[in-house]
């Protein structure tokens, strides 16, 4: 009798509880690290290859066990151009010029979508898509809990790198690119795994760092308020402008865009218009709304070249974060 009041008892106090928990907590119990949304770069990097490929996605994840993805995706077998963000970054470098990210990433409609299930033991996620493809991923807490970081650990199919963060922030959270200006870029890290080929030999390799300071920290807003530019190395030959900006417009979502090119090689031309560097990112935001970079890809593909794997693609993952 004794042990059926005790049960009785309990089971009364777990259902008080349920009843006045707010329904995020009560929700996200069987989350990875409490997180439901993650943004993720994911991707297939061989130095051997010339097949390689990247994907920058939005996982959700659901208490039950289940999980949906939207991604972009970029490879060496698909000659995709530039595209306009429709962003003219003016007054914030020395060349007023609109934008461009990886093709397809303007755009909601050319993004694909997976789904399937998943499971958290300890620190690793593993998720298993509808097809069996399967990835496993390592878990850290961070900021004080608001935010979930996640690093590629093992596949069965053709993964070797990714990277991605998550909290429980909608995806329509972000924060203006034009107020990053001021941000302190010393203390952002960049990491990196690239796919390219040098200058002087036709061989790839993957070019991998993981370094702070930031390459650029003097960044300035452009007019518009909406994006920020700045310049390396200003008045020698190695200058090279650098622009952040939303991948489109209206601006309902985390979509930005890294987009960078050499001074040398606009010669006679206000704004390069050939195989620049790409990079399209989602900002990374934790619970409190509070930001603290993106994941993102690579994917500058040569437009000039028709072959797959060939010098001027430059394909990869990489985060930039605090």
């Amino acid at each position: 009798m004794r042990h059926r009041v005790t049960t009785l008892a309990l089971l009364a106090v777990t259902a008080f509880l349920a009843a006045f928990l707010p329904p995020s907590a009560a929700q996200a119990a069987g989350l990875p690290l409490g997180k439901a949304d993650f943004a993720i770069a994911v991707g297939d990097l061989r130095a051997d290859s010339t097949h390689n490929w990247v994907r920058l996605g939005e996982y959700t994840f659901t208490p039950s066990g289940q999980v949906t993805e939207r991604h972009w995706h970029w490879s060496n077998d698909t000659r995709v151009k530039r595209a306009s963000t429709g962003f003219l970054a003016s007054g914030c470098t020395t060349r007023d010029c609109t934008v461009l990210t990886a093709g397809g990433y303007q755009s909601t409609g050319a993004s694909s979508t997976l789904s399937g299930t998943y499971t958290v033991t300890g620190d690793k996620l593993r998720v298993t898509w509808s097809g069996g493809d399967r990835e496993e991923w390592t878990l850290t807490s961070k900021a004080d809990g608001a935010l979930a970081e996640v690093e590629f650990s093992a596949s069965n199919y053709h993964v070797t790198h990714g990277f991605g963060a998550g909290s429980n922030a909608a995806w329509d959270a972000r924060v203006p690119v034009g107020s990053l200006a001021s941000l302190d870029w010393s203390a952002y890290i960049h990491r990196y795994y690239l796919w390219k080929t040098s200058e002087a030999s036709s061989t790839p390799y993957i070019d991998h760092a993981d370094g702070n300071p930031f390459w650029l920290r003097d960044w300035k807003t452009c007019d518009s308020g909406q994006c920020i530019g700045g310049e390396t190395s200003p008045g020698r030959p190695g200058a090279t402008e650098y622009y952040i900006s939303p991948a489109r417009a209206p601006v309902g979502h985390r979509r930005d865009t890294l987009w960078g090119w050499r001074q040398a090689n606009a010669a006679g031309k206000k704004c390069y218009t050939g195989n620049s560097h790409v990079k399209p990112m989602l900002q990374v935001i934790d619970e409190n709304g509070q930001f603290h970079g993106w994941v993102g890809v690579e994917g500058s593909i040569s437009q000039t070249v028709p072959q797959q794997g060939v010098f001027a693609d430059d394909i990869g993952v990489f985060r930039i974060e605090d």
